[in-house]
């Protein structure tokens, strides 16, 4: 991941105290026309223009939804509505996601081992759970050359990463990676008798109007990174289920405790071997930005490296999407002053 001293310094200073207790869910409505910012936050658009002005970024996107309304839909440059955007590490928010359509339809659960689907999986790896491999805690080591190559399948590559090397036994420590997305993708694949594009496509795209998201065309598609491509509002969508805990509109996509499982502190206590963001705690699929006192995630985020943020604030009933096509180390401080903007016009409007 290039810039990650800097996604450091950005995810550190990007933490704002969150409110305690989590907001009743409302039904909310995802769609629509809005351009630009309602009056009461002015100041993301202005703080938006000034910044990207700053490091010479021409083309982004910043949406601000709060208590399931939009509040700002902001298009810079030549990005529209239907811009494809890549979402890089973001896609692991959607893999854990589609892993918990399957557990709440009881082909998996979080402590399904590997060993179970894949028999002939070295003693080493045997005993890894489908938590473990969502929360970065299996032990699989950091990169496979095998990821996202056309020239093999989900499973034939799962099988690779299964019969490599170890950094350390299954839940014993945290180590940020790949890999183990394309194991529990492999596994889900293996439980439903489904290919990823369709699971996918049936649990989470198509009960989310995303429409347009997709991992791509290959048999084996990197599951953690890669060619998931999507857009902004689509993947406002998907995170307003996520705040709404699993429900789109008045239609449930995951259930309440597929959300709680998603923001457990999966990674608390464990050394940490690797980690883009410090001491920063992981659940399943996502970054528990600020925890609270009963060890829930109270804000979560997927950044990726390719300038793809997507948050969710449950203490302010917010959700945050800012996309552009760049290095995340060079505009971390357009991502930072946004975010305490946004912040800030919900704290005011209180």
């Amino acid at each position: 991941m290039t810039g990650v001293a800097a996604v450091r310094v950005w995810l550190a200073s990007a933490l704002l105290a969150g409110l305690a207790g989590l907001a009743a869910c409302g039904v909310s409505d995802p769609t629509t026309d809005l351009l630009g910012c309602q009056s009461a936050y002015s100041d993301v658009k202005d703080v938006a223009s000034a910044q990207l002005a700053t490091i010479g970024l021409a083309n982004a996107t910043v949406i601000v939804r709060v208590g399931g309304e939009t509040k700002c839909r902001l298009f810079f440059g030549s990005n529209d509505p239907s811009t494809p955007v890549p979402t890089v590490s973001a896609a692991k928010w959607l893999t854990a996601a589609t892993l918990l359509a399957a557990v709440d339809r009881g082909l998996l659960q979080l402590d399904t081992r590997v060993v179970q689907h894949f028999p002939q999986t070295p003693p080493t790896s045997a005993d890894i759970t489908v938590a473990q491999l969502l929360s970065h805690t299996s032990g699989l080591l950091w990169v496979s050359r095998c990821m996202g190559r056309a020239n093999y399948t989900l499973q034939t590559c799962a099988e690779q990463i299964l019969g490599g090397d170890m950094h350390f036994a299954p839940g014993t420590g945290f180590f940020y990676s790949g890999p183990p997305f394309t194991v529990a993708g492999a596994m889900a694949e293996r439980a439903t008798g489904q290919s990823w594009a369709n699971l996918f496509r049936t649990t989470i795209a198509d009960p989310l109007d995303m429409l347009t998201t997709s991992y791509g065309d290959s048999p084996n598609p990197a599951l953690s990174e890669g060619a998931v491509v999507t857009t902004a509002d689509e993947y406002a969508h998907f995170a307003q289920m996520i705040l709404d805990g699993g429900v789109y509109r008045t239609r449930r996509v995951l259930s309440a405790e597929a959300i709680r499982q998603m923001r457990r502190n999966w990674s608390g206590g464990l050394p940490i071997t690797s980690s883009p963001r410090g001491q920063i705690a992981y659940g399943l699929g996502a970054w528990l930005d600020e925890v609270g006192a009963d060890g829930t995630g109270t804000v979560l985020s997927s950044p990726g490296s390719g300038g793809f943020v997507p948050l969710v604030d449950y203490g302010r009933r917010m959700v945050v999407v800012f996309a552009a096509a760049d290095d995340i180390g060079r505009i971390a401080p357009a991502i930072v002053a946004v975010l305490a903007s946004a912040r800030a016009a919900v704290d005011q409007t209180k």
